[in-house]
């Protein structure tokens, strides 16, 4: 059996630190760790600067109740809280995703993130300005995101949507993306 990861439509619009911790618990369920520890699985030097903006990320998700955060002296106890919208990827195309060298300078999380955003809107007609508003990415990191995902890992197919509106005029409405069929998760 294959085995899936839960990841939730309401994580897409938290920041890049935000969403690294909610990854990091879609993959392990619930930790346990000092903020150095923490920074050491985020792949994060452990320095002052790094803690405390980890602090700040935990502290954010647990009010807007994202997740549970206990302490006990200084070890953290982390723990998602489940919501409504669910989006499920197996885990082997989450590990492709996440661990390879890109061809394009963009943010793991972003790519990430494109990739779960198009897999729960599949079929959707969707304009850049929509997708970066629902995950609150600029239209260029969109568009490389998009791009690592067509060239390098073949994931998506992209349908552009166009109308005449005269003579010679044409009018973009959107796209439609879709994650290739063998890669339907």
């Amino acid at each position: 059996m294959e085995e899936k990861i839960i990841f939730y439509k309401e994580w897409l619009p938290f920041g890049k630190g935000e969403f690294r911790i909610l990854t990091l618990l879609a993959q392990k369920g619930s930790l346990s760790a000092n903020l150095s520890d923490l920074c050491r699985y985020l792949s994060l030097d452990p320095q002052t600067k790094n803690r405390r903006k980890l602090q700040n990320s935990i502290e954010t998700l647990s009010a807007a109740e994202m997740i549970k955060c206990s302490k006990s002296e200084r070890l953290l106890n982390l723990e998602l809280v489940p919501k409504a919208e669910r989006i499920v990827i197996a885990r082997e195309w989450f590990e492709e995703l996440t661990n390879r060298e890109y061809s394009v300078s963009v943010s793991r999380e972003a790519v990430l993130k494109v990739f779960l955003w198009i897999t729960d809107n599949k079929g959707e007609l969707f304009t850049n300005d929509m997708m970066s508003e629902d995950l609150r990415l600029s239209v260029t990191t969109l568009n490389c995101a998009k791009r690592v995902l067509s060239s390098d890992f073949d994931a998506i197919m992209r349908e552009l949507i166009t109308t005449k509106i005269a003579a010679g005029i044409f009018h973009r409405q959107g796209q439609i993306i879709n994650v290739n069929q063998w890669l339907n998760l």
